[in-house]
């Protein structure tokens, strides 16, 4: 789920943020999304991922940065100011805080190893709080947790 521009515009990206949701329990079903911003604060590119049942919230606030980063390492974006409303993502990934749940900490390596070749600052955004880039990503979570509301029905 989302959209993509090819080109220039990808160059002019300055701001990123990304977020995931649960719903139902904590693990439950989870998403995660993420939403890149030019120096405008106009969207350059989006995406959302169903992440399905059975994870933590902070797995799926993981995902929401390391499909990020993913997305600026193949598109060779570097440089970007990555919000995230998760203070333990925020925390570990900058070596703040210790990562000792074993999934986390590989999702850890990996989101700090990605922030580390492209240049990026990751930074904590109050969750909820009118960040116009904030609220976008949380969107696309909820957005894409509503499409799949079938699966709610099927969990106990």
């Amino acid at each position: 789920m989302g959209r993509g521009i090819e080109g220039e515009e990808h160059n002019m990206a300055k701001s990123a943020y990304c977020d995931g949701a649960c719903r139902v329990s904590n693990p439950g079903l989870c998403s995660c999304g993420w939403v890149l911003l030019d120096e405008k604060g106009d969207v350059v590119d989006w995406k959302g991922y169903f992440l399905g049942h059975g994870h933590t919230n902070n797995f799926a606030e993981y995902m929401g940065l390391v499909y990020l980063l993913e997305y600026l390492y193949s598109h060779e974006i570097k440089g970007v100011k990555i919000y995230s409303d998760s203070a333990l993502v925020v925390n570990q990934v900058n070596q703040s805080w210790q990562t000792n749940n074993p999934d986390l900490k590989n999702l850890n390596m990996k989101a700090y190893g990605l922030i580390l070749a492209g240049s990026h600052i990751l930074a904590h955004v109050k969750g909820h709080s009118g960040s116009a880039g904030n609220e976008m990503a949380d969107k696309i979570c909820n957005d894409i947790l509503d499409h799949n509301e079938e699966f709610y029905g099927k969990q106990e």
